[in-house]
């Protein structure tokens, strides 16, 4: 039985801490002397209201412990709602944007998208551009959250690597380490980017978009402009936000064993092998330094992988390559519990293990070969969870991609604008990312279908595809 009362109180409590989040960047604007400060304390006092009435007239004396189903709700609730008034700043501010071109933006911020609809960015507040990073990094963590609190004791395979899932799991003390490990890199890098001449508004910025694998940056980074320092920072920064919550538990508990992480150990090596790749291609079809060279194929292979999508300003010579193998990369994703977007490494381990033990037992049919993952055997509810994700995965796209062909797509330019937004890195058009000019052009219908298809990739498929089964909502 699902028990409103709770959503509603957890709800409540999200807005709450949406309302102190937007205390940041009202201040920001206060110290700018921006008139915008107005409508973030505007919307503060209306998420606080919401949130409160919502939070206190649901309050019991009793200890909240919500069951799967309301787990379910919770999630795909708070990721419908929550958009709502976080995009009221922009939406009661002075600049002249669409109610759907507001929420496409705080959603794409809020998924980690890093998609934009706004052509000069750069015109708008300083408080607004550090709301929109805020929002990055909140939406990461959320998923994070999110994925755990629902999935920790339920279906492994369909969310987090068997590691992290253990009904001993504690989410306060993950949380707790997360906070700390990120704010600690956000202030470093910070600090490292103010170093390197970039202003203290963009530095934060930079570091919040990087560490959440948003990649939603005030302006491209020039690689001919940008020195060896605020690429190796960047790239830092990306790397990091793709690691997963277990090498973070691994990492308070046993420094030495959380690097021996078989996901962690994947992860790394396809960054390092896409960066030699990169770098042996630009160093042989242009006169880019070996030096440089390096530094934009790891920020460039770290981004794609993450699926942060921070763009570097490559010279035309070499990038029709670079745009097929970058579009490939976005497939990949980082580790399954980060922040990143994408099918995620392990579903890539699980997919080869399993063809593995297929081949073996092709070539030797006596042959016992049971695959196992994270020190865990794999079985047929990991195999069913594995396969019921590329189901859901596939099935919304190619529905999603039927709906844009209502609009001026056609069907391929449409499958591959929603297959690339489901992996939270922004509309492709062919083999490159949509400018901000283009999808600013784009119909109000084709956003909205771009919004669903965000937000249907951030919570993974399954809470949404869960709803509209009956014995879900059956006692």
């Amino acid at each position: 039985m699902i028990s409103y009362r709770k959503i509603f109180y957890v709800i409540g409590f999200i807005f709450l801490i949406l309302a102190s989040a937007m205390i940041i960047p009202a201040i920001v604007d206060l110290c700018f002397a921006q008139n915008t400060s107005s409508c973030f304390f505007i919307s503060g006092i209306f998420c606080c209201f919401t949130g409160g009435l919502l939070f206190f007239s649901n309050r019991t004396s009793e200890s909240i412990i919500l069951n799967l189903k309301e787990r379910v709700c919770v999630v795909l609730f708070s990721w419908l709602t929550v958009p709502i008034p976080a995009s009221l700043p922009l939406i009661i501010s002075s600049q002249d944007i669409s109610i759907v071109d507001c929420l496409f933006e705080i959603i794409s911020a809020l998924t980690t998208s890093g998609a934009t609809t706004i052509l000069d960015i750069k015109s708008f507040s300083e408080g607004i551009l550090l709301w929109r990073s805020l929002l990055q990094l909140l939406g990461g963590i959320g998923f994070i959250i999110s994925c755990l609190y629902v999935f920790s004791n339920f279906l492994i395979p369909i969310s987090f690597e068997h590691s992290s899932c253990s009904k001993n799991i504690s989410i306060k003390h993950l949380l707790k380490n997360m906070t700390i490990i990120y704010s600690i890199a956000v202030i470093i890098g910070s600090f490292v980017l103010i170093g390197f001449g970039i202003s203290p508004i963009e530095s934060v910025s930079y570091s919040l978009d990087a560490i959440s694998s948003g990649g939603a940056l005030v302006s491209d980074v020039n690689y001919s402009a940008a020195s060896a320092g605020i690429l190796l920072t960047l790239s830092i920064l990306t790397f990091i936000s793709g690691v997963s919550v277990t090498f973070i538990k691994n990492l308070n508990s046993n420094c030495f064993s959380a690097f021996k992480d078989q996901q962690f150990v994947c992860y790394a090596s396809v960054v390092a092998v896409c960066t030699v790749i990169l770098s042996v291609y630009i160093i042989s079809f242009s006169d880019v330094s070996i030096f440089e060279s390096v530094q934009i194929a790891l920020l460039t292979a770290t981004s794609s992988v993450t699926t942060t999508g921070i763009s570097l300003h490559l010279p035309e010579s070499f990038s029709s390559f670079i745009d097929a193998f970058l579009y490939v990369l976005n497939f990949c994703g980082g580790c399954s519990g980060s922040c990143t977007g994408g099918i995620k490494i392990f579903r890539w381990i699980m997919i080869f293990l399993l063809i593995k033990s297929y081949l073996i037992r092709l070539v030797k049919l006596n042959a016992v070969y049971v695959p196992t993952y994270a020190g865990r055997r794999l079985n047929e509810i990991d195999v069913t969870g594995l396969f019921s994700y590329f189901l859901c995965y596939f099935v919304f796209t190619i529905l999603a991609s039927f709906a844009l062909t209502f609009s001026d797509f056609d069907f391929g330019k449409a499958f591959n604008a929603v297959i690339t937004t489901v992996n939270n890195n922004g509309p492709f058009f062919g083999l490159r990312k949509a400018t901000v000019a283009e999808i600013s052009e784009l119909s109000s219908f084709t956003k909205i279908v771009l919004i669903l298809s965000m937000i249907a990739g951030r919570i993974e498929f399954i809470s949404f595809f869960m709803v509209f089964i009956k014995q879900f909502w059956k006692k």
